[in-house]
């Protein structure tokens, strides 16, 4: 079952773009920042990246390698993430705190497929939210470290055009029909 992880930027149209994978019928796993801040907002917690950045950090990897272990284990056919382990380990970089060496060797223990799907900063459709408080000029660091963080990891990166969604699902499956040498199959028979 290949496991493929959509990153890059944040307010980039990843979550729109894994949205719309699942409307065409793919499995998908959900961001865990996004949930991870939401949840500690609701209990008044304080792993989130303006209080307490190293905690949120744990909590980030230690949510996408169980996203991802669960998943080895639960899917069929070919699953999309919106972002992974790694970015975890890319926002080390950012907050000046390097990964341990246990979260290194995890990661190193688990494998995506290629191409990895890089979503560019854009601007245009980048909004601040509750559980998005940082701003553009974050978002564009924090892309840096991501790619930088997968090239590092040996991935191939791809980047996603800057596009209407369904132009963005066409080119994703369109890049799987390549892959795989033929014309991409549709995993529910969606149109």
């Amino acid at each position: 079952m290949p496991k493929f992880v959509i990153t890059g930027a944040s307010g980039a149209g990843k979550s729109t773009l894994i949205a719309a994978l699942a409307a065409q019928g793919y499995a998908t796993v959900p961001e865990a920042g996004r949930q991870i801040v939401a949840e500690q907002v609701a209990r008044q917690g304080s792993a989130l990246p303006w209080l307490d950045q190293a905690a949120f950090m744990d909590l980030l990897f230690a949510r996408s390698i169980a996203a991802f272990d669960h998943t080895a284990s639960t899917a069929e056919g070919c699953v999309f993430f919106d972002r992974s382990f790694l970015e975890a380990i890319a926002y080390g970089a950012v907050i000046a705190r390097p990964a341990p060496e246990a979260m290194l060797q995890a990661a190193h223990e688990r494998r995506f497929a290629n191409p990895v799907f890089v979503c560019p900063p854009w601007r245009e459709i980048f909004a601040q939210d509750r559980e998005r408080q940082h701003d553009f000029r974050f978002a564009r660091t924090d892309y840096a470290a991501n790619i930088e963080t997968y090239a590092a990891a040996g991935y191939e990166l791809v980047e996603v055009p800057r596009a209407a969604v369904s132009e963005r699902v066409a080119f994703i499956q369109q890049r799987l029909g390549d892959l795989s040498g033929r014309q991409p199959s549709n995993p529910a028979g969606k149109r």
